[in-house]
């Protein structure tokens, strides 16, 4: 039986996020079982209960795990700022609130929506997700936006955005997802008003970050970044990460899998465990720096580029030398990580 096109389209969109989950798996084990699995296994033979997932805090300055804070199932995305941290758990759909001084989960909440990412900035911590029990169209999706003070929702717009992932800046949330009409692909939506615009940036960039000049887009699948400026909404410069030559050549490049802003640089995370170093107006790669084996997620903050990585670890870079610091281990496989607030914060799946 032949699909209909609209169904391609849709199973198309659906991959690039399947996609980005199972390689998380897939390059943890790197031919290896990770050591939270090993763990986890020696913890069933002995009939012990799992450890629940957690957030491990870091301290910047010591580089040491100083908490451990249970929270929902598979957590993934979090967010550091005001105050605190910010972590979505897709296992059960909540969001907690964990306070930056006492390590405590002071809220919990299980949107209306069925989150897909979380993104600080405009304001507050905004998240992304189709809303819950509506059958309505594909590209249907909400955007709210949580006030840190109250941990109320105090703003939420209904797009037609299909956003998967989002970032913040400019006074606008710029995402990604299926847009309607057989069309995925990136949008602007302001965040006093909640109006959309589609933008053309010749790509679909399934990972993105933002701060108040540009937003910037990879893709994962294709090895290409778009800049976009956050006061035109248009294209200004991309990049592709693999030369025609390496290509040409058999040579099969490492896939992205996240992507920040910071020291005036972009820098993305890669399955090879290379961050590469990127110049802001996207004119060059300015240094490809191994971090480690398998490098899952990245952040900016507390003066350094962070990497959570998939033999349980995370590693520092500083921006400023390039110099990759000694690992620092954590008792989980990092989904993802945030730095601010006076820490760092890395979501377990154990």
């Amino acid at each position: 039986m032949r699909l209909p096109r609209w169904v391609l389209a849709v199973v198309a969109a659906g991959v690039v996020v399947v996609a980005v989950d199972v390689a998380v798996v897939v390059v943890a084990h790197d031919g290896t079982e990770p050591a939270a699995a090993q763990g986890s296994a020696e913890r069933s033979r002995a009939g012990s209960t799992p450890s629940p997932d957690a957030v491990a805090v870091i301290d910047p300055g010591a580089r040491s795990v100083v908490a451990t804070v249970a929270v929902g199932r598979q957590p993934t995305a979090v967010a550091a700022g005001y105050g605190g941290a910010w972590v979505l758990s897709r296992g059960d759909g909540t969001l907690a609130h964990i306070d930056a001084k006492t390590h405590a989960v002071v809220s919990t909440m299980e949107p209306d929506a069925t989150v897909n990412d979380i993104t600080l900035g405009a304001g507050g911590v905004w998240f992304a997700g189709r809303p819950r029990g509506v059958n309505g169209p594909l590209q249907t999706a909400e955007l709210e936006r949580i006030d840190p003070e109250t941990d109320a929702v105090d703003r939420s717009f209904e797009t037609g955005t299909g956003a998967s992932v989002i970032a913040a800046g400019g006074n606008a949330l710029w995402s990604t997802g299926y847009l309607g009409g057989h069309v995925r692909g990136a949008a602007r939506s302001d965040a006093e008003s909640g109006k959309m615009r589609k933008l053309d940036i010749g790509i679909y960039g399934d990972l993105v970050t933002a701060d108040d000049t540009a937003v910037y887009y990879v893709a994962s699948i294709g090895n290409r970044v778009a800049r976009v400026s956050t006061r035109t909404g248009t294209l200004t410069h991309s990049l592709t990460l693999a030369t025609d030559e390496s290509l040409a050549a058999g040579n099969v490049p490492p896939s992205p899998t996240d992507v920040v802003f910071g020291a005036g640089s972009l820098w993305i995370s890669t399955t090879d465990g290379s961050v590469l170093k990127i110049d802001s107006r996207l004119g060059g790669i300015r240094d490809s720096i191994h971090a480690c084996r398998n490098a899952l997620a990245i952040a900016f903050g507390e003066g350094a580029v962070w990497v959570a990585c998939g033999d349980n670890s995370v590693v520092r870079i500083d921006p400023g030398t390039d110099e990759v610091g000694e690992p620092i281990g954590v008792d989980g496989l990092p989904r993802g990580i945030a730095a601010g607030a006076g820490a760092v914060w890395v979501t377990l799946n154990r």
